[in-house]
């Protein structure tokens, strides 16, 4: 017998995967399903894995070829993304920090992929051959919520490729499009360009960058280097017990274009340097100085969304050697992320999956705030119970064969077809 939970499970699978659009055909539909739910009972994107988790009644080089054409179907990243984003909308208010941050995938001995080109891996340090990631993630500091909202991929060698700087922006702009000037958007050193920055304030959207000690600003309408007007800020305000920071007005300038921003300089004891944010507009509260400080902190969480994204779905263990196909298994990933995200929100079904990841720590204060390792854990457990995981290519027996298999439903009920002449004259 499957658990309830089990059932309950795939029924929000069912529900995300039911909003990628009218557009998406039937089999396009039940194939992202069989994805989704092999993948959360994997977890990984192998497809000779989830092939075989499937539990069906032919062979798995078969489903393994089914599954293979399926996956150069272009267009699922996009429409998980559109579900994403939609999904998004709800959760996004005036405080939430939208994170954007890039990221890699590294084959360290795949040399056949298609379009892969040189990148840098960023947890060895070092140069490798792989793709580019750019992932955009929201965190609600009310209730410690980390979400997805778009996830892409991007390589140097692909067609129609222009430069990160428009993949970025290609970013911002579908974000903007639905939320508008909602959120804080927090971005680390690599994204402190001209161009970057020039792009935001355009869109008149508030942002909090951390410099680099190459940029130059304007304070009091002198041009000066960005490192030296931080140290020279008096760090007046106490952010906590082992930091302070202070603020002054400055201002960039795009050719005759002007725009006001301040400058915050942070200074911890652990730190001998003195870290430098940038943020949209001349900012007097200390209350919102604070708030942005700590929202750029929060983009630690985009960098914990590659890590459970890598960890716990397995995306570089992807085998595939087609563009087209490993951009699907993303759009895989994000559904199944999106099924974390709609369980974490339903607080019942969200108890059940945490009693069945069996961790030892199960209290309250033991509750991690990325619950997403927890969940997933969880959610294998369930889905190991089902023997089958869906029934469309179920073989179907005739009637006479029914008669024949079918069984007593207790022992002295006859079998289906029975006479009443058997039953009245069988010794």
């Amino acid at each position: 017998m499957v658990p309830r939970s089990s059932l309950k499970v795939k029924s929000v699978a069912k529900r995300v995967v039911q909003n990628l659009g009218k557009d998406v055909t039937l089999p396009e539909r039940k194939f992202a399903l069989e994805m989704t739910l092999g993948m959360l009972r994997t977890g990984s994107c192998n497809v000779t894995r989830i092939a075989a988790s499937l539990g069906e009644d032919a062979k798995t080089k078969h489903i393994l070829k089914r599954l293979d054409r399926m996956l150069m179907h272009d267009g699922l990243l996009e429409r998980a993304n559109e579900v994403c984003l939609t999904e998004a909308i709800r959760k996004i208010d005036e405080y939430t920090a939208i994170a954007l941050d890039g990221g890699d995938i590294v084959h360290q001995y795949g040399r056949k992929f298609e379009h892969q080109a040189n990148v840098r891996d960023g947890s060895s340090k070092e140069n490798g051959i792989g793709f580019w990631l750019n992932q955009v993630t929201g965190y609600n500091e009310s209730n410690h919520e980390t979400f997805p909202i778009l996830l892409s991929s991007y390589s140097a060698r692909e067609p129609g490729f222009v430069s990160a700087n428009e993949e970025a922006f290609g970013m911002i702009d579908q974000v903007h499009a639905k939320v508008g000037c909602l959120g804080i958007w927090v971005l680390d050193r690599g994204y402190d360009g001209g161009y970057i920055l020039k792009h935001l304030l355009g869109r008149r959207l508030r942002f909090v960058v951390r410099m680099t000690d190459k940029r130059d600003i304007w304070v009091g309408g002198e041009k000066r280097n960005i490192r030296e007007v931080a140290e020279g800020v008096n760090r007046r305000v106490k952010f906590s017990s082992y930091a302070r920071f202070g603020s002054v007005k400055a201002t960039l300038k795009f050719g005759d274009d002007e725009h006001e921003v301040t400058l915050i300089a942070y200074k911890a004891k652990r730190n001998p340097d003195v870290m430098m944010l940038l943020t949209s507009g001349w900012v007097k509260s200390t209350v919102e100085l604070k708030r942005r400080i700590r929202a750029y902190f929060r983009r630690w969480g985009v960098e914990e969304s590659y890590r459970f994204e890598k960890q716990g779905f397995g995306i570089e263990q992807a085998t595939v050697r087609r563009y087209a196909r490993f951009k699907t298994l993303l759009g895989i990933t994000l559904l199944s992320w999106l099924v974390l995200v709609k369980i974490n929100d339903h607080g019942k079904l969200r108890h059940e999956v945490n009693k069945a990841a069996r961790m030892e720590k199960n209290r309250r204060k033991h509750m991690p705030r990325f619950m997403y390792y927890r969940l997933l854990l969880g959610v294998k457990n369930l889905l190991a119970s089902i023997p089958r995981m869906l029934f469309w290519r179920h073989k179907r027996r005739s009637k006479a064969d029914r008669q024949q298999m079918g069984q007593p439903l207790l022992p002295f009920m006859p079998k289906l077809g029975t006479t009443r002449f058997e039953l009245e004259y069988a010794s």
